[in-house]
């Protein structure tokens, strides 16, 4: 199936350090109730979070190429997974709002430098025939942190604190990263300067800002709506922290095929197609988790279960926009943006309604515009 066994060790190793890395990042989410009673936040306060973790995550990303190209893509790597552990040191450490706030921004902006390193190690370990397989497995991480951070929490929270809770990941990225740094495939790649007429050339076109919104709206559907939805069975229906996050992580499971079956729909009724129906889908089951119990333990199995088939036709949706010169800067400006919006500012906005006792409302217009946004495919140039 590969190439060599180093290629599959070097393979599982950037699949573990990229679990590490989401789990990092999203596992504040099924804590976010215990951060509000032990420093006394509203949902507003700790809802902003998010927000500092997608901006700082937004400039690393922006920042990634000029690091990698100067370091090396094995040192970014490193140098990610080391930025993480000490910022979440960095937190368990201090009660200070101000402090907490900066170190959920570092969580980011150490994040943010692995991702486009990893994938270009891992087209450099890989024949382009055994790329789609190789990716296939690296992308399985996110998926397993979204079942694995809400159990994590669950079962740990009743024995330890928030504090320890958090400073048990350390441990693991630490081991992460002395594994990388001896075993882990350093790869050099000349990084272009950029050009400002290639970005002047995408900024005006329509179906770049289009496909913005719409992976805005495919990042609200998942890590959006996740972000909130622990600390919105607590609040709203009456949900043990325990309860909630079980169930949370529970449903997650059959996402891990999802994703690829999600690959398989896209190529058969055609991307932009798929993008409409499961914007659309997705939108009407976050609705539904505003309504009575059955029909909310419905939508969140199923809610997650369509959200994370989005991803397949986006990418190979944004793969094709713009002409050929632009495509290399078309994701590096598109998946920054929308992680801020759907993944800061809208879980922001959510638990901001929220302090006005509107949480509820919330979660229900974010379904409506995540179920409109399907229909913006409409207005995109002519293409399956």
């Amino acid at each position: 199936m590969f190439r060599s066994d180093h290629s599959i060790v070097a393979l599982f190793l950037l699949g573990g350090i990229f679990y590490l890395n989401f789990f990092s990042r999203i596992f504040s989410a099924p804590l976010l109730p215990e951060f509000e009673r032990t420093l006394h936040l509203t949902h507003g306060q700790a809802g902003l979070f998010f927000f500092f973790i997608s901006c700082g995550y937004f400039l690393s990303l922006l920042a990634s190429g000029f690091i990698s190209s100067c370091i090396g893509h094995k040192r970014s790597i490193i140098l990610s997974m080391a930025g993480i552990g000490l910022s979440l040191g960095l937190l368990s450490l201090t009660t200070n709002i101000a402090v907490i706030r900066t170190t959920f921004f570092l969580v980011g902006l150490s994040a943010g430098t692995y991702l486009p390193s990893a994938i270009a190690t891992i087209s450099s370990l890989f024949a382009p025939h055994l790329r789609g397989r190789a990716f296939a497995v690296h992308e399985l991480a996110p998926n397993l942190a979204f079942l694995t951070a809400p159990m994590y929490v669950a079962l740990l929270l009743p024995h330890l604190s928030w504090r320890q809770l958090i400073r048990l990941p350390i441990a693991f990225l630490l081991v992460a990263c002395l594994l990388y740094a001896l075993w882990g495939r350093d790869v050099r790649i000349r990084t272009p300067k950029p050009d400002i007429n290639l970005y002047r050339i995408l900024l005006r076109h329509r179906d770049f800002h289009i496909m913005v919104i719409l992976f805005s709206l495919g990042i609200t559907s998942t890590l959006g709506i996740f972000s909130v939805l622990p600390t919105y069975l607590i609040s709203v229906h009456g949900f043990t922290e325990h309860q909630a996050n079980m169930l949370i992580g529970a449903s997650r499971i059959p996402t891990l095929g999802a994703a690829l079956a999600g690959g398989f729909f896209a190529d058969y009724f055609g991307h932009r197609r798929a993008i409409g129906l499961v914007l659309f889908c997705s939108g009407i089951m976050t609705i539904l988790l505003t309504q009575n119990r059955q029909l909310l333990h419905i939508a969140i199995w199923v809610q997650p279960i369509l959200a994370v088939c989005f991803f397949p036709a986006g990418f190979a949706l944004l793969s094709r926009i713009g002409p050929p010169e632009t495509r290399g800067i078309t994701v590096s400006l598109t998946i920054p943006l929308a992680f801020v919006i759907g993944g800061g500012i809208m879980p922001a906005v959510i638990t901001r309604m929220a302090d006005y006792g509107l949480f509820a409302t919330a979660i229900g217009l974010t379904g409506i515009l995540i179920a409109a946004g399907g229909f913006l495919v409409l207005f995109m140039q002519d293409g399956p």
